[in-house]
């Protein structure tokens, strides 16, 4: 197995900016019967593998996906794995066309929950026809959740991801007097209100773009609230004109209406979060644990801010925690080699080495006890994966967030809606979506 390069954790998570995570196995023989090196293949013709990667701005995790490429390559002379870097505002959409156009990657990673409608429209291999069953045992059984058929089937592996957590400024907690960070709804009021005293926002979150229900969903899980569920015949109906989602709905627009979040979130994404964070216009925000990596690089912030495990609610305690997802396409004709460069991937440790220049944490069942997990920066976000929850695995939830879901949070912030009315239509065009 390649050896990781011993870097110290604060150097390799300064190498880290952006998301990412999951876990590797340790098996070099697929149920295929192919060697992970893949060097039985070496006399074969020249095959072609695309890999669509959403990336391609991060230099450090760039340079694994390059590394393990080339190694491959080098491997394998009859095979040339060729990258195609996307963005992740184009990602889902990228690859929905792609598939339309019958052109679809042999190889592709996905964000979330995207995943779902392609498993159930027939776009996916089964990953298990390709990839060792130690590979497939090596992860967290709740990783391929959304990559699992409804006849059990499973048409991905774990890739990168992480758990959104509180990252806040001590040197404003002090300023403020505020002793302990805030562990209930409760609480977050009462810390807001001393917040405000000196001229501080208590929390920031990113309610702009395609971001907004990775902040707003965590307050509606705290309250008890779920987006959706399935009836008795097994379809998805809403579950959002619900006591408990008008509670998160209610909490939410307080913590604007009071000053203890900006107003000005609905046009604030995360760079601006983070921006207001740094410059100590906010005392807290909820991030993705990447970005302990992106404070640590920063010199000036030194000694300044700390992590903490979110809050509960009257629901108790809930995060957004998942892993993105790498597939095999059922368009793809070199299927088995495919296969190959995963479980290479996976067995070769670059799978590792990429989690970590990502600053975030492998979705494999050994994960805890790595010495990489003790960091006592990253603990909060590893303790709260316990209680990590993803968005609905219905096919159509990535259409009703875009369409619905997001811009009606960002109504209801800036008044043009009330909490009522905001829940009364994401039931109704839940519904509708999911009727035709």
């Amino acid at each position: 197995m390649k050896k990781l390069a011993a870097l110290s954790l604060t150097v390799a998570l300064c190498l880290g900016m952006f998301s990412a995570c999951s876990g590797g196995g340790t098996s070099s023989v697929a149920n295929s019967g192919s060697a992970s090196t893949a060097d039985s293949q070496g006399s074969g013709e020249p095959i072609t593998l695309t890999f669509q990667y959403i990336g391609g701005t991060v230099p450090a995790q760039d340079a694994v996906i390059n590394d393990a490429i080339d190694a491959f390559n080098e491997a394998n002379p009859n095979i040339t794995v060729e990258p195609i870097y996307i963005d992740w505002g184009n990602g889902h959409s990228q690859f929905m066309n792609a598939v339309m156009a019958n052109t679809a990657p042999d190889i592709a990673m996905l964000g979330g929950t995207w995943c779902v409608e392609f498993v159930e429209n027939g776009s996916l291999a089964p990953i298990t026809d390709y990839v060792s069953q130690d590979l497939i045992d090596s992860f967290i059984p709740s990783g391929f959740d959304v990559m699992t058929g409804a006849d059990g089937t499973i048409y991905g592996l774990p890739w990168d991801g992480c758990t959104w957590d509180v990252i806040y400024r001590t040197d404003l907690f002090e300023e403020a007097g505020i002793t302990e960070v805030p562990t209930t709804w409760e609480e977050l009021l009462a810390a807001g209100e001393k917040m405000k005293a000196i001229g501080k926002t208590l929390l920031t979150v990113s309610c702009a773009g395609y971001e907004v229900d990775d902040y707003y969903l965590p307050f509606l899980w705290q309250a008890g609230g779920t987006v959706c569920e399935r009836d008795e015949n097994g379809n998805w109906v809403s579950a959002m004109n619900s006591e408990e989602s008008l509670a998160a709905a209610k909490f939410y627009c307080e913590l604007v209406e009071k000053g203890y979040m900006p107003a000005e979130i609905t046009g604030m994404d995360f760079e601006s979060v983070l921006n207001s964070f740094t410059a100590g216009e906010t005392a807290m925000m909820v991030a993705g644990m990447w970005n302990i990596a992106t404070l640590q690089g920063m010199p000036e912030m030194d000694g300044k801010w700390a992590t903490a495990q979110s809050w509960a609610g009257p629901g108790g305690n809930a995060v957004l925690s998942y892993p993105n997802t790498v597939h095999i396409t059922e368009q793809s004709k070199h299927k088995e080699e495919a296969g190959q460069f995963l479980q290479f991937f996976y067995d070769e440790g670059y799978y590792e080495e990429y989690c970590i220049v990502s600053g975030v944490f492998p979705f494999t069942k050994d994960f805890a006890e790595s010495e990489y997990a003790q960091d006592p920066m990253l603990k909060p976000f590893i303790e709260d994966a316990q209680y990590g929850l993803n968005r609905p695995a219905t096919s159509k939830y990535e259409e009703f967030r875009q369409l619905y879901l997001c811009p009606g949070v960002q109504s209801m912030v800036a008044g043009e809606i009330t909490p009522e009315e905001f829940c009364a239509q994401m039931e109704q065009n839940f519904n509708d979506l999911h009727a035709g």
